[in-house]
């Protein structure tokens, strides 16, 4: 099973990213503060609890969904450490995505711009980068219907240069 070894090899990757030790460093800082570590105790057992429901195929209620968020918005405003984690989180969230976008494009192909989730004036600007860089096409990625942006991830900041 290279493919197992490779994934392996994968995640040692990531562990040495400057990322990743960020997000650490940030959850010990959480950490120093009893009162901001119970409450981002609290906050991962109703995520983790959220993510498993979905995970089993049931829709979590959208009442525990929404308080989530509120916990999550009521902790960033209350520590400035949680909210420095969730802030290099993103970060990390970005790599992972953009991990799984490349492992997705390669084994399916690269979509097509109609096929992206994405604003029309985006897809034209990728369309201009596109035909700017001359870039060779490859077999078009089917998208499923309904697919969404993991979430976390802010395109805004892409979009600003």
């Amino acid at each position: 099973m290279d493919y197992i070894q490779k994934a392996r090899e994968l995640g040692e990757a990531l562990l040495k990213t400057p990322e990743l030790k960020k997000l650490k460093q940030a959850e010990d800082e959480i950490r120093k503060d009893p009162q901001a570590s119970k409450a981002f105790d609290e906050y991962q057992e109703r995520e983790s609890s959220l993510v498993a429901a979905q995970m089993l195929s049931k829709v979590p209620p959208e009442k525990d969904a929404l308080a989530l968020i509120d916990l999550k918005m009521r902790l960033i405003n209350r520590y400035a450490s949680i909210r420095n984690f969730f802030a290099v989180q993103q970060d990390f969230e970005r790599i992972m995505a953009s991990v799984n976008l490349t492992i997705t494009t390669t084994i399916f192909g690269t979509p097509s711009l109609d096929q992206l989730p994405f604003p029309k004036e985006l897809k034209d600007m990728a369309q201009q980068l596109l035909q700017n860089i001359g870039g060779q096409e490859g077999p078009a990625m089917q998208i499923p219907e309904g697919f969404q942006l993991p979430e976390g991830l802010d395109l805004s900041k892409f979009l600003s240069k």
